[in-house]
């Protein structure tokens, strides 16, 4: 009967590791898997952001939030796009909406990205 115990034990310790990682804010460096305008961005300490589009646009001053469980992306310099993702796994499952600048429409994108580490780090 005591297994039995030591095996519960087990099981909610790796629960609850499970459960905290899951709150840890997914800092890091992360990129597309698909076809995302947003190609990759990097995530650091403070809440600040390095972002890199598919038209080769940079923005090294966006911000980040997480409230442990959603992930927000904002940009000064795309003030109408919104960047909200979740974490699955070991990947980011993001509802994406960007300001096509030529045409003036936003474009909505359902995108997922994963950990990658940039050349230079």
């Amino acid at each position: 009967m005591q297994w039995v115990f030591r095996i519960l034990a087990v099981l909610f310790c790796v629960s609850a590791l499970s459960a905290q990682a899951a709150d840890t804010a997914p800092t890091g460096a992360w990129r597309t898997t698909g076809s995302c305008f947003l190609l990759a961005f990097i995530l650091t300490d403070g809440g600040r952001a390095q972002t890199v589009y598919g038209t080769g646009e940079e923005d090294e001053n966006a911000a980040w939030a997480w409230d442990g469980s959603t992930l927000k992306i904002t940009s000064k310099m795309f003030d109408l796009d919104t960047f909200t993702a979740h974490v699955s796994d070991d990947r980011l499952e993001a509802d994406y909406v960007w300001h096509d600048l030529d045409n003036d429409k936003l474009n909505h994108q359902a995108c997922e990205f994963e950990r990658f580490t940039p050349f230079g780090i």
